[in-house]
């Protein structure tokens, strides 16, 4: 099983990748989306609401293996048509009327909070999908 405690940074994670066979993305692909579902729960519910309408169109891009990056997986947080603002939003933004500022609106994040509170269990759910994969492929050598 692998400890989690012993992969510290990104790049220890991408080497621990690399020494697995492809198949095993298809065990990391259903846990991105599993853990992408519970980001974007707790962004549903950390948005704030002034008219419900980013709320509703958030959505989570499922997790796809590409032939150009076959070790990159990821579910991804978006918004359907309607929504654009959800950048400005989460991080804030200048008010510029005829080309000058004329102000700023505060950042009002939501969804790297969601992102922060689910580090854990989001750990969880990949490092349990990858020990599936390490296990059903044989194991550790």
């Amino acid at each position: 099983m692998i400890n989690t405690g012993g992969i510290k940074g990104l790049d220890e994670l991408i080497d621990a990748f690399m020494d697995l066979p492809i198949e095993a993305m298809d065990y990391l692909k259903i846990a991105s989306d599993e853990a992408g579902a519970i980001v974007l729960v707790k962004a549903k519910q950390k948005v704030p609401v002034k008219t419900g309408n980013l709320k509703s169109k958030l959505k989570l891009t499922k997790a796809k293996r590409s032939d150009k990056r076959p070790y990159f997986i990821a579910s991804r947080i978006s918004t359907s048509k309607g929504a654009s603002y959800l950048v400005p939003l989460e991080l804030g933004h200048k008010l510029v009327r005829n080309g000058k500022t004329i102000g700023t609106v505060k950042e009002r994040p939501f969804l790297r909070p969601a992102a922060d509170e689910s580090k854990e269990e989001v750990a969880a759910i990949m490092t349990a999908a990858l020990n599936k994969a390490i296990d059903k492929m044989g194991g550790l050598k």
